[in-house]
């Protein structure tokens, strides 16, 4: 079954520069971002004292937005923060200059998933058919998932669904699209058209997602029917241990490089952290190679380091079964993204490196206990071929 999704796409507007000498009102605002993005005075040290530029009447103004309250830890929370995203419109309050509150204003569209999934069922099928949602609709942003003080989750990856702000900046970006260097030179670091986090905040947490907002995005939505709740964004490189500590499954650092399926050690499922980066397993194919799913930078076939959540292989070459698999799925259900990215191929020893003490692989329990996942459609037995066969329901 094909399921819509309906996204909510801003309209954006020409701005014109000016200071502002606003004070009390409410009005339609569209937001452009923090002032002097990209300075070096502008960083996670001083967050606190931003101040924020808007369009109101087609005009730029600058104003303060009010940083919340503080936690337990002492930091302020930015909720006003955490739901602005670049080229959004708003109605916001203002007060004495200060931005207090803001409601997005939306515009309806659609997009077809081509994969679904239930919200809040803990199972091993509906583990990778999850994974499979935001596969080729949303891109790649270094802390994307996180929120916007780069400390836990984003409201995007504490919402069932795919999020409409990764299908919005997918739908305005290109094979250009660079998420940090373009061409990969780290000399033309441009702020203005980047969406890296130079400052060490997360401008840009909303628009997509790296590894650990991935996989924290996967469990939020296997574990959870509702939105709002606690998140699961974490440290990538400590992942796979911490699912095993919270009872869900064995790690271990001891593996082997598999040379069929029915010997693998890697199974549907599996997560499998490295050093600044964490990956899942779809299963283990016929010729040793592993099919994947991860959010990964990528160059574009235009040569940009862009990327984002997509299936790819494990494996000695282009001929090997994983990347024949990956590459006809992407091809067929991502056509869009494919015109794009080339499949990835990735090197056994390097995605498996142990460079880290809390590097290794999860394996899930399967017995449903201590909140974990249950497998009735037995996924664990099941091919990589019959795996994609089965969500895309071939």
């Amino acid at each position: 079954m094909k399921k819509h999704l309906l996204i909510l796409l801003p309209v954006m507007l020409l701005t014109a520069c000016g200071h502002s000498g606003i004070k009390d009102q409410e009005t339609e605002a569209i937001y452009l971002g923090v002032e002097n993005y990209g300075a070096e005075e502008v960083n996670k040290d001083n967050k606190e004292d931003f101040s924020y530029r808007f369009e109101i009447d087609g005009k730029e103004e600058i104003l303060k937005v009010d940083s919340g309250a503080k936690n337990s830890d002492g930091e302020y929370e930015y909720p006003i923060q955490n739901q602005l995203k670049e080229g959004y419109s708003y109605d916001i309050m203002i007060e004495d200059g200060t931005v207090k509150s803001v409601e997005e204003k939306e515009l309806l569209i659609s997009y077809q998933l081509p994969v679904a999934a239930e919200p809040g069922e803990r199972t091993l099928k509906n583990f990778l058919s999850t994974a499979l949602m935001p596969v080729g609709n949303t891109l790649y942003v270094y802390g994307g998932g996180w929120d916007w003080q780069d400390v836990g989750s984003a409201i995007q990856t504490r919402t069932i669904g795919v999020s409409k702000d990764w299908i919005r900046f997918f739908q305005s970006q290109d094979e250009n699209y660079t998420y940090r260097d373009k061409d990969g030179d780290e000399t033309k670091k441009d702020p203005a058209n980047s969406y890296y986090p130079y400052g060490g905040y997360n401008e840009y947490y909303y628009a997509g997602l790296d590894c650990s907002g991935y996989l924290g995005w996967i469990m939020y939505n296997v574990m959870n029917t509702e939105d709002g709740l606690d998140g699961y964004v974490m440290s990538s490189t400590k992942t796979a241990k911490t699912f095993a500590e919270r009872g869900w499954g064995e790690w271990t650092q001891e593996i082997e490089k598999p040379v069929d399926h029915d010997t693998s050690s890697f199974l549907p499922g599996d997560v499998f952290s490295i050093s600044g980066h964490v990956w899942i397993c779809v299963g283990t194919c016929d010729d040793g190679s592993i099919l994947i799913l991860h959010s990964t930078p990528a160059l574009s076939r235009a040569g940009q380091p862009g990327g984002g959540p997509e299936l790819s292989a494990i494996g000695e070459d282009e001929n090997c079964d994983a990347y024949i698999l990956a590459d006809q799925y992407m091809s067929e259900y991502y056509p869009e993204w494919y015109e794009r990215y080339p499949v990835a191929l990735k090197d056994f020893e390097q995605y498996t490196a142990m460079e880290s003490e809390y590097a290794g692989k999860f394996t899930w329990d399967l017995t449903g206990e201590n909140g974990g996942l249950s497998d009735p459609d037995d996924y664990r037995n099941k091919t990589p071929e019959e795996i994609l066969e089965d969500s895309f329901e071939r």
